[in-house]
C-alpha cells in the first residue's frame, strides 16, 4: 500500500464521509496538528449507530496511515472534546473550498496568521504597509521616497522598519551619529511582559534629515538603536505568543503591532501616517502586517514567473482566510491590497505585459470563480473586474526602472538626486499609493 501524503490527508477524510452520510446536518470540523495528524469533530448525533460510527473510525484509521491518531482518536464526537470553544470558536477555523459544510482547524508553529480576521477594521491611524515575495525590488527605497514625498506634502511621517532579519530602513535614511537610543526590536520585546511606555518609544524614534527642507516630517523607527543589545537574542522572542490573563487570550505578534500603532497615535505630535517596511517572504511578519492590521498594503513585483508563482501559494492560501468572502463585501482584505510593479521598463508592452499577468494570477486564485457562488437566491454577486479596471487590486502602480536611482545617497543633500528624476520612476506609484491612504480628496487625515 502506497503511503499517504500530506496533502492528500484531508481530501481522503472528504472522500470518506461523503458516502457516510450523517444522520443529522451538524458541521464537520477536521483539526490538523503540527505534525499533520488529523482528528475529524462530527456533530454528537451525527450516527446513533455504534457499529457505523466503528466502521468510519476504522476507515479513517486505515486511509490516513501514518496521519491517523489511532483508531479511537481518529473520529471524536463534540462531546468528547476537552474544550470545545477551543476549535469550534477558534480563530483559525477556516471554511474548506469546494466542500460543503466542513471546516479545518490547522495548528501551525508560524505563519498562523495569513487566514486570521484583521484585529480592527480601520488602523488607529493611515497606515500602509510595503511586502514582497521576493527581495531586491526596491519595497524599501520606494516606501522611503514615498515618506519624502508626503512630507513634501506636509504630512507627518513614521516610517518603521519591520524587516527585522534584514534592517535596511536605518542605512538608508541615518548616519550612524543620528540613530535612536533603541528600535523596533526593544519595543517588541518589553511588550512582551507589559505594556512599554511612551518614554521607550519616544527612545526608539529619530527624525530624518531628508524631510528637514520640507513643510512636513519623517521620523524613523529603525530596528535596532544605538544601545541595542543581544539583537539576536531579542529575534528570537518577539515572535512567541503570550498569554494575558487580563483579557484571557493569547496576545501574537499583530496584537504587538497594534498596540505600537495605537501608542503612536498617542504621541504628542501625531503622525499624520505610518509607513511599515515588512520583510520579503512568507513569514510572520508578513502574514501579521498584511492581513491582521487593516492597512492598505502593496504588493511588490517584478514581471517574472518566480514572483508570479510565489504570489500564487499565498494566494490560494488566503483564498480560505477568514476576511476573504464571496462578492467582495466592504470589509473584504482583497480590497486592502494592490500590486506595485517593481522596476518596469518604460514601454507600453512591458506596462501592458505585467497588467495581463497580474490579471491572470488574481483571476486564477483570490478574485470570486462564479462555479463557487454559494447557494440561494440571496447569495451575492461574484465581483468581477476588467483587466484595466483602476479600482481593482491586480492592476499595479507602476514603479519605472530608472539607474539614476540605484546610485544616490538619500542621508547626504548634496548626493540626493533631483526631485524631478524621482517623480518621473515613482510618480504614479506616489499618487496610486496616497490616494489609498488618503481618500478624502484633500489628503486630509481622517
Amino acid at each position: 500500500m502506497s503511503t499517504l501524503r500530506f496533502d492528500q490527508a484531508v481530501s481522503s477524510v472528504s472522500e470518506i464521509l461523503a458516502v457516510s452520510p450523517f444522520e443529522c446536518a451538524g458541521e464537520i470540523t477536521i483539526v490538523r496538528d503540527s505534525l499533520g495528524v488529523l482528528t475529524v469533530v462530527l456533530p454528537d448525533d451525527a450516527w446513533s449507530d455504534v457499529a457505523k460510527w466503528n466502521t468510519v473510525a476504522e476507515q479513517l484509521h486505515n486511509k490516513l496511515g501514518i496521519y491517523s491518531p489511532g483508531e479511537k482518536e481518529v473520529l471524536l464526537r463534540q462531546r468528547d472534546l476537552i474544550d470545545l470553544d477551543d476549535i469550534i470558536r477558534s480563530p483559525d477555523r477556516v471554511r474548506l473550498p469546494d466542500v460543503a459544510n466542513m471546516w479545518l482547524v490547522d495548528r501551525l508553529l508560524t505563519n498562523q496568521d495569513w487566514l486570521r480576521k484583521p484585529l480592527v477594521s480601520t488602523p488607529p491611524l493611515p497606515t500602509a504597509v510595503a511586502f514582497s515575495i521576493k527581495g531586491g525590488v526596491g519595497r524599501t527605497t520606494a516606501f522611503a521616497l514615498w515618506a519624502w514625498s508626503l512630507a513634501r506634502e506636509g504630512k507627518n511621517i513614521v516610517l518603521v522598519d519591520l524587516d527585522l532579519e534584514a534592517p535596511g530602513v536605518a542605512g538608508l535614511l541615518l548616519n550612524e551619529t543620528r540613530m535612536p537610543d533603541y528600535g523596533l526590536a526593544d519595543w517588541l520585546v518589553d511588550a512582551l511582559v507589559e505594556q512599554p511606555d511612551e518614554v521607550l518609544l519616544q527612545d526608539c524614534l529619530v527624525s530624518c534629515t531628508l524631510a528637514d527642507s520640507t513643510a512636513g516630517k519623517i521620523r524613523v523607527l529603525p530596528a535596532f538603536g544605538a544601545k541595542t543589545l543581544d539583537y539576536l537574542s531579542k529575534l528570537g522572542r518577539i515572535y512567541m505568543p503570550t498569554f494575558d490573563s487580563n483579557s484571557n487570550r493569547f496576545v501574537g505578534l499583530a496584537e504587538r503591532l497594534m498596540m505600537l500603532l495605537e501608542q503612536l497615535g498617542r504621541l504628542p505630535e501625531r503622525p499624520d501616517a505610518i509607513l511599515l517596511d515588512t520583510r520579503a517572504g512568507l513569514h510572520d511578519i508578513g502574514s501579521a502586517a498584511v492581513t491582521r492590521l487593516g492597512a492598505e498594503v502593496f504588493l511588490f513585483t517584478r514581471n517574472d514567473s518566480q514572483s508570479r508563482q510565489a504570489y500564487k501559494q499565498l494566494f490560494e492560501h488566503l483564498c480560505m482566510a477568514q476576511s476573504v468572502t464571496f462578492g467582495m463585501p466592504d470589509e473584504d482584505l482583497r480590497w486592502k491590497l494592490k500590486m506595485v510593479g517593481a522596476q518596469q521598463k518604460v514601454s507600453a508592452s512591458s506596462v501592458a505585459s505585467l497588467r495581463e499577468a497580474s490579471y491572470d494570477l488574481w483571476s486564477d486564485t483570490l478574485y470570486d470563480d462564479e462555479n463557487s457562488r454559494p447557494v440561494g437566491d440571496d447569495a451575492p454577486v461574484a465581483a468581477t473586474f476588467g483587466c484595466a479596471d483602476d479600482n481593482a487590486p491586480h492592476l499595479p502602480l507602476a514603479i519605472q526602472f530608472d539607474p539614476r536611482v540605484g546610485d544616490f545617497d538619500l542621508r547626504n543633500e548634496t548626493e540626493r538626486p533631483d526631485w524631478r528624476v524621482i517623480e518621473t520612476a515613482f510618480g504614479d506609484f506616489f499618487a496610486g499609493a496616497t490616494k489609498r491612504l488618503f481618500p478624502d480628496p484633500l489628503g486630509v487625515p481622517s
